[in-house]
């Protein structure tokens, strides 16, 4: 994109600021699940600048309601404000509540959108009409927006290349996220289809280096980047500072400290993702170990009883991963996970609470 002449003001925008890694942040709740911890997210949104992101993109796992979700976004953007981007995903299954979180998003001051609309595109076969489905979110926005590569969802690659060869001409499309399981063939060939216009963020690191010195990428991100490092130990923020100054040889020695977890991690959700689901209690209990607010969430997901058990052989498992890419994570007898840490330090403990299924003290 930094090649195209007389790029748009939201692209320019994004070449400048759109840069380095993002998190993915997912909502805490009160202990009994009842309703959103603010506490909780306030300190998740602090330790990700910590962590030094350039990012957060607050995901709504877990909610019950568009008002819960409206609460969430919005402690996220104004813990966020003049500290770190704070982005915003719309996905919801109708184009009203998609038009009234776009709405609120910039009432609130997000940053940008993650606009998905996957319960709308089900079952549509026409790339013409799909693009119109995006673009009645699109152009309802003055936000920049990202797209998300996960041509799992559409009928053919073909098809979705085609879609997204469209929506890249728009003014304030800036960027398309790459699915975690997508093999590098693919991913070069979305880079070399797309990257005239879109900045292009592979979820897979081990593609990263290799894109960033063929096809410029600068960003990855809307993952759980915690599970590769920590705020003491910032190697994937490290790992893209290096390639966005041209530092190879340092960018790779980053990449070394952080592929055992990176590697632990792919085995782990790579697979899921591929049938619909998250093992969100382990990602949150990554969170955790990296000093964030951890705590569980409710029971929503899709893959209930196929999702791996978080227990304590699960848990060891995440602490080892650390520990093979340098990093200390002391367990701590694990006491102030289940609740998350504000509420632990509230002086709530997890004795009584109702555990959700993946999850086994």
């Amino acid at each position: 994109m930094a090649d195209k002449i007389g790029i748009s003001t939201h692209k320019a925008w994004a070449l400048e600021h759109y840069k380095g890694m993002e998190n993915l942040l997912m909502p805490s709740f009160s202990p009994d699940f009842s309703h959103l911890d603010e506490q909780g997210i306030r300190l998740d949104v602090k330790n990700s600048i910590r962590h030094g992101f350039f990012s957060v993109m607050a995901t709504p796992v877990g909610l019950s309601s568009d008002e819960e979700n409206l609460q969430f976004i919005k402690t996220v953007c104004s813990t966020a404000k003049g500290s770190i981007m704070a982005g915003v995903m719309v996905a919801h299954r109708n184009l009203d509540a998609d038009l009234e979180m776009i709405r609120l998003s910039e009432e609130f001051r997000a940053t940008h959108l993650f606009i998905w609309p996957a319960y709308s595109l089900a079952g549509v076969t026409d790339v013409d009409e799909a693009y119109a489905i995006y673009l009645e979110r699109i152009k309802a926005t003055r936000l920049p927006v990202v797209l998300y590569a996960n041509f799992t969802c559409f009928k053919n690659l073909g098809y979705g290349l085609a879609l997204f060869h469209r929506l890249a001409d728009l003014p304030n499309v800036v960027a398309i996220k790459l699915t975690q399981p997508m093999n590098l063939s693919l991913a070069f060939h979305v880079c070399q289809t797309l990257g005239d216009r879109l900045l292009i963020g592979p979820v897979n690191l081990d593609f990263v280096p290799i894109l960033a010195k063929y096809c410029g990428v600068q960003w990855s991100g809307q993952w759980n980047v915690e599970a590769v490092q920590t705020p003491d130990h910032p190697y994937a923020v490290e790992l893209m500072r290096h390639l966005n100054k041209g530092r190879m040889n340092e960018a790779m020695a980053a990449f070394r400290s952080l592929e055992p977890a990176l590697a632990a991690f792919y085995e782990l959700q790579a697979p899921l993702i591929k049938k619909g689901g998250h093992p969100w209690a382990h990602m949150k209990y990554f969170q955790w170990c990296g000093g964030g607010n951890g705590g569980l969430i409710r029971e929503t997901d899709p893959l209930k009883g196929k999702v791996p058990i978080l227990d304590d052989t699960g848990r060891a498992a995440i602490r080892q991963a650390y520990q093979k890419a340098g990093i200390n994570v002391e367990k701590a007898v694990d006491a102030s996970f289940p609740t998350g840490r504000a509420a632990f330090s509230r002086g709530i403990a997890p004795d009584g609470m109702v555990l959700p299924s993946f999850y086994k003290p």
